[in-house]
């Protein structure tokens, strides 16, 4: 709050009117970008700045495309992936996103992403008017994050690079080797990080490296589906559980089942873990690589205090049922598959829950 105090205090002091809001919470609702749309209105605010972490942020950005939009912002969200509703919005006020968290990239993409605290449902929104206006990213921000908020938000990105890798264009060898470096890049300067948090230059390092993960550059051209976000955001909905800590336990389990279901798949995580984590292929099947590389990389997630399991983070055996169902109602095709490589239908979400268990 002091930052944020602070912040107000300085916009004032240049002469700039100031309108607060500060009921923005870890995944956020649309009530409260309802209650803030209309506080703008009412007030007749002409820049929305979004000061915090991926939540604020994304919240900062509906927002301020809620003051133009002529329909409630709900009707902005894509709410299952088969059945299209959304209307887009075309017009927003500009807006300033100051990050305190390195994670989302939201500072730099035209993505948002809420709850619906009615029908706890979450949901994204992207379009072009999103874009921030300018951004202001100040590693000293960071620098008193504790380990498990910078280790969480570090995860997050982490899973946007394996998303683009694993559930994008496979042909595509340049963002192969940029995506390697920056996850291994991620791995390292987390570690340091957790041994000197004070550091600036780690800090600066890491910021950007989050930055990247989801800005749309190592994304370009690949047709990224996501189907661990997808399944991560019904756990955010449904249990309040931190976004990247959704994303830790499912790229843990949907790692497993793919690798051990598809040649192909595992013959891409074998890769992984010879670029890596510098596993040795040298006479040994890819299954075998991409198991070892899964153990690693589960190790390297309990090593930073990040949870690998839903039993971890309260989720029980008996609600797996209401998930799977969730994940199909908000996250399938019509052919009532997670898109990815290879797709994932109900079953393989089902085994995907016990393996995450």
């Amino acid at each position: 709050m002091d930052m944020l105090k602070n912040a107000e205090a300085y916009l004032k002091q240049s002469g700039v009117d100031v309108v607060p809001f500060y009921k923005i919470k870890a995944n956020p609702v649309i009530s409260h970008v309802r209650e803030a749309i209309e506080i703008c209105r009412a007030e007749g605010v002409d820049l929305v700045i979004g000061l915090g972490g991926g939540s604020v942020m994304d919240s900062a950005k509906v927002i301020a495309a809620g003051v133009p939009y002529e329909r409630d912002a709900w009707d902005m969200f894509v709410t299952r992936q088969d059945k299209i509703t959304a209307i887009p919005p075309t017009a927003s006020l500009p807006t300033l996103m100051i990050p305190t968290l390195p994670a989302t990239s939201s500072e730099m993409n035209c993505v948002a992403v809420v709850t619906n605290d009615e029908t706890m449902q979450k949901a994204a929104v992207s379009a072009s008017v999103l874009y921030p206006t300018a951004s202001i990213i100040d590693p000293e921000l960071t620098k008193n994050l504790s380990a498990f908020h910078t280790a969480s938000g570090a995860i997050d990105a982490i899973s946007h690079v394996m998303e683009a890798y694993l559930n994008g264009d496979q042909n595509s060898p340049i963002h192969d080797r940029v995506q390697e470096g920056l996850v291994r890049g991620i791995m390292d300067e987390l570690r340091k990080i957790l041994k000197d948090p004070q550091n600036i230059s780690y800090r600066t390092n890491l910021q950007w490296a989050t930055t990247l993960a989801w800005n749309g550059w190592l994304q370009a051209g690949l047709g990224v589906k996501t189907s661990m976000h997808k399944m991560g955001h019904v756990i955010s909905a449904l249990y309040n559980v931190t976004h990247g800590v959704t994303l830790a336990i499912f790229m843990a389990a949907t790692f497993r089942y793919v690798a051990n279901i598809n040649a192909d798949r595992a013959a891409r995580f074998a890769t992984l873990g010879e670029h890596i984590m510098g596993i040795s292929r040298k006479g040994r099947s890819d299954v075998d690589v991409a198991n070892e590389f899964i153990d690693d990389f589960i190790a390297f997630m309990k090593e930073v205090g990040i949870p690998t399991t839903l039993s971890e983070v309260g989720v029980p055996e008996s609600d797996f049922e209401r998930v799977v169902d969730e994940i199909v109602k908000t996250g399938c095709d019509t052919q009532g598959n997670l898109p990815g490589f290879p797709p994932i239908d109900r079953d393989g979400i089902e085994a995907i829950l016990q393996l995450a268990k």
